[in-house]
C-alpha cells in the first residue's frame, strides 16, 4: 500500500474517533470582590485635643519668709498633713541672738533719745542732735521688728489639711527668704488637668465644656471632665491660652492619681452639638489637586463614583464637608482599584 494512502486513511479514522465538534462554554464573569459600611452620622466639629498635666487644684509651694539653715523637716513626700502642724523649721539660735541683739540696740536708742530731750530742753544740745537721736531710736525699733518677724517666721505651718507633694531641700541646707521648701497639695479640692490652647483652639472653648482625660501611665483609661477655667489673656512668653479641666476622679476611684502626670485632654468645641457625615479613611480615594472622591454602592451593585470635601479627621474616620443620606454603602476595601460605573461583589 501506497504511504500517502495510508495516511488518508488514518485521518479518516482520527476524524471518526473525535465525533461532531461541540460549542465552548463561555467563561464565568468575575467582579471585583469588595467591602462596604454604613455612612454614619457625628459630631459636627472635631474634638480639640492638647497635651497637659495632671495637678491637684490646690498646691502651695511653702517657704521661709526669712532665710537660714534648716534645722529640722518633720514631714516626707505622700505624708498627710493636717491644719496648723509644723512643717518644718530654721535653726533659731541666730535668729534669737539678732532678737536680743536688736532689743538691746533698742532700749539704748531709748534711753539715748530720752536723755537727749532732757539736754535740749537744758538746751545743751541742738535740734539737730535731736533729731538725730530720734531717727537712731526709730531705725532701732524696725531692726528690732524685724528680728521679731524672723524669729516668729523661723517655722512653716500647714495652712490647711493636704499631702506633701515634694521636698524641695534637706535638713541642715541653707536658704534663702522665698525659696521653696515642700509642695503640698489639697485632695480634697479635687483632681485637675492643666494644659494650653493656641488662639485658634481657644475661640472655640467654653466653660464648662466636656473634655476626656488620659494620662500616659494608665493607657486606655479614660476620664470624663469639663473646663472650669479659660484664660482670657494670652501668656506673653507662649502665646498661648491656659486651660483647667476638672477630672471626675470618681470615674475610677481605684487608682491613684498623682500630681505631674502627663497626659492629653480631648475638649468639645463650642459647635460639636451638629452633626456631619463620616466614612470610614479607607473609603476616601485621594486624586490630583487635592481632589477626594468615594464609591457608593448602588441597587444593582454598580458603583458610583462621587467627588467629596473633608472637614477634617476623627480616629479612623473621615468627616464630609457635604453631607450624605445616613446608611449609604460605602466602599471601604478596595476603593481605589474601581472605576466609576464598574459591577462589583460585595464581600458580606
Amino acid at each position: 500500500m501506497k504511504p500517502a494512502l495510508v495516511i488518508s486513511i488514518l485521518s479518516v479514522l482520527v476524524l471518526a474517533a473525535c465525533g461532531p465538534a461541540t460549542p465552548e462554554e463561555a467563561p464565568a464573569v468575575e467582579y471585583r470582590l469588595v467591602k462596604t459600611e454604613a455612612v454614619q452620622s457625628g459630631p459636627a466639629a472635631s474634638l480639640i485635643e492638647v497635651p497637659g498635666i495632671g495637678a491637684f487644684r490646690d498646691e502651695t509651694r511653702l517657704s521661709f519668709k526669712v532665710g537660714g539653715v534648716i534645722e529640722r523637716i518633720n514631714v516626707r513626700e505622700g505624708e498627710t498633713v493636717e491644719k496648723g502642724q509644723r512643717l518644718a523649721a530654721l535653726n533659731k539660735q541666730d535668729v534669737n541672738a539678732a532678737v536680743s541683739q536688736a532689743s538691746a540696740g533698742f532700749e539704748k536708742a531709748q534711753r539715748d533719745l530720752q536723755r537727749g530731750k532732757l539736754l535740749r530742753d537744758q538746751e545743751v544740745i541742738s535740734k539737730v542732735q535731736l533729731d538725730n537721736l530720734e531717727t537712731a531710736a526709730q531705725a532701732a525699733r524696725a531692726q528690732l521688728s524685724q528680728a521679731q518677724f524672723a524669729s516668729q517666721t523661723a517655722e512653716i505651718q500647714a495652712q490647711a489639711n493636704g499631702v506633701v507633694l515634694k521636698r524641695f531641700t534637706q535638713t541642715g541646707e541653707v536658704v534663702s527668704p522665698g525659696q521653696p521648701i515642700l509642695l503640698l497639695g489639697s485632695k480634697s479640692s479635687g483632681f485637675v488637668m492643666k494644659a494650653s490652647l493656641a488662639d485658634k483652639q481657644a475661640v472655640h472653648i467654653q466653660l464648662g465644656a466636656k473634655a476626656e482625660v488620659q494620662f500616659d501611665a494608665l493607657p486606655g483609661v479614660q476620664w470624663p471632665g469639663k473646663v472650669i477655667e479659660l484664660s482670657q489673656a494670652a501668656d506673653p512668653a507662649t502665646g498661648t491660652y491656659g486651660v483647667l479641666v476638672e477630672v471626675d476622679t470618681a470615674a475610677h476611684a481605684n487608682l491613684n492619681l498623682l500630681s505631674g502626670m502627663q497626659g492629653r485632654t480631648r475638649i468639645e468645641p463650642a459647635n460639636f452639638n451638629g452633626t456631619r457625615s463620616y466614612v470610614p479613611i479607607e473609603a476616601v480615594v485621594e486624586g490630583d489637586n487635592k481632589a477626594a472622591w468615594i464609591y457608593t454602592v448602588q441597587a444593582d451593585n454598580t458603583v458610583k463614583r462621587q467627588t467629596v470635601a473633608v472637614a477634617f479627621i476623627q480616629g479612623d474616620r473621615i468627616a464630609l464637608i457635604d453631607a450624605l443620606p445616613e446608611g449609604t454603602r460605602v466602599v471601604s476595601t478596595g476603593a481605589v482599584y474601581l472605576q466609576d460605573g464598574e459591577t462589583v461583589q460585595v464581600q458580606e
